[in-house]
């Protein structure tokens, strides 16, 4: 069969020569180009054909799919809301969806089509977890392609069918990767398309890193989607400020006068469409029919002249409520109606509406984090504080940022005769700080004054910064601290192998929140504290993640978050020092009055 040589995406449609016919039995047939090439008519009519291919057009012919039983072709028949994200011809878009509405089903049907019929083209999958990228390459890309003779025909026993990396005959390939802490594994692969799966559970630190893999592509195609869960996550960020919003709106002729589409009420599906026993108009209450022939996608954030240049992303909403599994069958309706009933509302708006919901809670509240302030310690007292550089055990903790929406900062912190780790100051570097020479001129210079006993650095954001500051106070003195997603033994572990400590990221991060609600971590003044560093740690808020079955700490696209960690390996730093097991391993309440001892 011959290759694809495909080259443009040009509203909607994939040009590509030579594709191929079917025979009646539907099986794949070489088109025939091999013909006379002064035959100019017949040239033309073969090219009119085969140079009009749509993604949707490439999956109704070449993809099928395992359902009870059975292998059948693709159809957007039961399922028109599909087509034409799909055939969108933007270069980014944005799926908000509920779950089990075929999310993932679109992502690997597009990456096969654009695979097959573009020659070259390289593609990246990225989710937050190992497992789930497992998933998506065994069930979204292996079985279909097994299943289909035009996918397999792109492929052969001697190009490479990895789990994470997939190459076709056209010298296209898919690579998928996974990324929730560290970027590491992603960084460094050219991309033409990127997509980003379940991006609520991305860490919004490392977009930008896997952004970066298509920096050099002529194609820039971006794909991000996921489930939404509260109103400060990532993906309703994306969906909020940058998003086209397009709803499929459902038509009810019940209004108006007949026959005049402007007239009729146009529903944006939600719970108040849920009737007894199927979808109603949320204002009269009578059926409507989702798959209705004048319904369709509008956006409710259009892009205008005023917005252009922000709304970015063509976003699409997909819940439940429009799925043929769901509004098409009677046992598929009372599955709804017994979700509604069972569900907290957090889950039914997430998870069936496609929904964000205020679930997301903070670790710490405003009042709390005032409670921990200290009205003597001043952030402008930097030279008052040196006094103690020979007679206090001085720790410093440093958060490096690029100044892209994450700014280096640093904090110094000791014991002033309590029990309170107290944070005295912190500096966060922008301006003509931003550039590294003179940044790292300035740490060194407060490292010294400070006589600074222990430094902790985080290891993921500053390879050569870290290894400047080794170079000048040694590796007794720099401490790096690396953070884990799923640590199994400890929660602090060095790792002389790799010469730095391995932290569980969630775990520390939590003792140093409940520290701070106990009041067992010390801050400066609240009035010079709170903009911008207070602000960094209200920033952070939790939620539970079902890809890595744990909680997990994360802050909303745009804010920062900076502060926070360096007073975290500030303290983590203090520790080596004066051991604090009442905060990292507690069996028991200490009180109030536990005074750390020095370790010699």
């Amino acid at each position: 069969m011959p290759v694809s040589l495909a080259r443009q995406l040009v509203d909607g449609k994939v040009y590509t020569e030579p594709f191929y016919d079917f025979n009646d039995e539907g099986e794949p047939q070489d088109f025939g180009i091999d013909h006379d090439p002064d035959d100019v008519e017949e040239t033309e009519a073969r090219l009119d054909y085969i140079y009009n291919v749509a993604p949707s057009e490439f999956a109704e012919t070449a993809i099928k799919i395992a359902d009870k039983g059975s292998v059948d072709n693709f159809n957007f028949g039961p399922r028109p809301y599909l087509r034409r994200i799909y055939d969108t011809s933007e270069r980014k878009t944005l799926l908000l969806a509920g779950r089990q509405v075929e999310k993932s089903t679109t992502l690997g049907n597009k990456l096969l089509a654009y695979s097959c019929l573009i020659n070259y083209f390289k593609s990246l999958y990225v989710s937050p977890s190992s497992e789930q990228t497992k998933v998506f390459s065994n069930d979204r890309l292996a079985d279909p392609i097994s299943m289909s003779p035009v996918v397999q025909a792109y492929t052969n026993t001697k190009l490479t069918n990895a789990v994470f990396h997939k190459k076709f005959i056209n010298y296209s390939q898919i690579r998928l990767r996974y990324a929730y802490l560290t970027a590491d594994r992603v960084r460094g692969i050219p991309s033409d398309l990127i997509d980003i799966d379940e991006i609520q559970d991305i860490l919004v630190d490392n977009i930008p890193v896997i952004e970066e893999c298509a920096s050099h592509s002529d194609w820039k195609i971006f794909n991000y989607s996921g489930t939404p869960k509260s109103l400060d996550n990532t993906i309703e960020y994306y969906w909020a400020n940058f998003s086209t919003q397009n709803e499929w709106v459902v038509p009810c002729e019940h209004h108006g006068t007949p026959g005049d589409k402007g007239s009729w009420h146009w529903n944006v599906l939600g719970e108040d469409n849920i009737g007894t026993d199927g979808l109603i108009c949320d204002r009269c209450h009578q059926p409507i029919e989702v798959y209705h022939p004048d319904a369709a996608w509008t956006a409710m954030n259009p892009v205008t002249e005023n917005n252009k240049s922000k709304v970015t992303f063509e976003g699409y909403h997909i819940s439940q409520l429009m799925v043929p599994w769901v509004v098409k069958t009677p046992e598929g309706w009372r599955g709804l109606l017994e979700k509604q009933k069972r569900y907290s509302r957090q889950k039914l708006n997430n998870e069936v509406f496609g929904r964000s919901y205020d679930s997301g809670t903070r670790p710490i509240t405003r009042g709390q984090l005032k409670a921990c302030c200290r009205e003597e310690i001043r952030l402008g007292d930097f030279e008052h504080f040196t006094k103690f550089a020979h007679s206090q055990d001085i720790f410093a903790g440093i958060d490096w940022g690029s100044g892209e929406q994450a700014y280096t900062v640093i904090s110094l912190g000791t014991y002033f005769g309590t029990g309170a780790f107290t944070v005295f100051w912190s500096h966060r570097f922008v301006g003509e700080d931003l550039e590294p020479p003179k940044q790292l001129e300035r740490i060194c210079n407060i490292l010294s004054r400070y006589n600074i006993q222990l430094c902790g650095c985080d290891y993921g954001g500053g390879f050569d910064r870290n290894d400047h500051l080794m170079r000048a106070f040694g590796p007794q003195k720099i401490l790096k601290f690396q953070y884990n997603a799923n640590q199994k033994k400890g929660k602090v572990v060095w790792q002389p192998t790799l010469r730095r400590f391995m932290c569980h990221r969630t775990e520390v991060m939590s003792d140093v929140f409940n520290a701070l609600v106990r009041k067992q971590i010390a801050l400066p003044n609240w009035d010079d504290f709170f903009e911008p560093y207070g602000q960094d740690i209200l920033n952070i808020f939790s939620e539970y993640s079902k890809q890595l079955r744990m909680t997990i700490y994360n802050h909303s696209p745009g804010s920062t978050d900076d502060t926070f960690h360096s007073i975290l390996y500030c303290f983590l730093a203090s520790m080596i020092k004066y051991p604090r097991p009442d905060i990292i391993a507690p069996l028991k309440d200490t009180g109030e009055d536990y005074q750390p001892r020095r370790r010699h």
